[in-house]
């Protein structure tokens, strides 16, 4: 975490140095030491697919590409049910909420990121959307991450109603300036035998390419890793909740695509872009 200094001690600092502060001067200190990386960080061996499937709606994080930029803070509301909770991970340290935070510092050097948690287990859509405008006035992020659908698809919740719910969630996001990345339901064999849940993996694709917001692929990530090696690999016993390196791959997966989508911030202004 940084130590910051007030403008009048960043001042006090520059009268010292027999310098007078002027407001451009106080604004370089404060302003954070912050450049893209020029490639795309590697996902860690057991976090890769062969091959690996890049997100499927990409979508530039422009507000988060101003947060970035100017202050040296960077709040992240995460929003979801037991997958946010943590709920099979072996410790707090090891939930995907808690591990986002270092992935993100260690790919965006030079920024101070603070990760909020804020899972209810067993939670639908429509309760994250019901709690989500008392939880942004809490912790006023300048991004939120919401890991929906999972609940929704095993309780057969009404798909057109399920569509509602999303797309009247995100218009309202949207109408904040808040960015948004999309987390879908993870994948296990014994899920997917209900046709059901399916469908609802893929009306959340649809929506956030109606939105335009960014979708983590979390479904599709953990498929191709069950081809290789099960759902021992990511999944607790129960078939449901993830492991402790389940939890790291969506964290190290999530931290991709935030920095690509301020990589595509950027492409907006006219700056090279990698894909990733």
């Amino acid at each position: 975490m940084f130590q910051r200094l007030t403008i009048p001690a960043l001042a006090s600092v520059l009268v010292l140095l027999g310098a007078p502060a002027t407001s451009q001067e106080i604004a370089a200190v404060a302003a954070p030491v912050f450049r893209l990386p020029e490639a795309p960080f590697l996902l860690s061996t057991e976090c890769q697919s062969k091959p690996f499937a890049p997100d499927k709606v990409r979508h530039p994080l422009k507000s988060l590409s101003r947060a970035v930029r100017s202050k040296p803070h960077v709040r992240v509301l995460a929003i979801g049910s037991s997958s946010t909770v943590g709920l099979g991970a072996s410790s707090p340290t090891t939930t995907y909420v808690a591990r986002l935070e270092p992935t993100l510092e260690g790919a965006l050097k030079g920024i101070d990121f603070d990760v909020i948690g804020r899972g209810m287990s067993g939670e639908e859509a429509q309760g994250a959307a019901d709690r989500m405008r008392k939880e942004i006035e809490d912790a006023k992020p300048d991004l939120l991450v919401w890991q929906v659908g999972t609940n929704d698809a095993l309780r057969h919740v009404d798909l057109a109603k399920f569509r509602n719910c999303l797309k009247t969630t995100l218009a309202w996001l949207a109408a904040t300036g808040i960015d948004v990345v999309l987390i879908n339901p993870q994948y296990g064999e014994s899920l997917v035998k209900d046709a059901y849940y399916e469908q609802v993996v893929a009306a959340i694709a649809g929506v956030a390419r109606q939105a335009g917001v960014l979708l983590v692929d979390r479904f599709d990530a953990m498929r191709e890793l069950q081809r290789e090696r099960g759902d021992r690999f990511y999944l607790t016993a129960d078939n449901l909740h993830m492991n402790d390196v389940g939890y790291r791959c969506m964290a190290e997966q999530l931290a991709r695509a935030i920095v690509g989508g301020l990589v595509q911030a950027d492409a907006d202004q006219h700056q090279p872009v990698f894909d990733y």
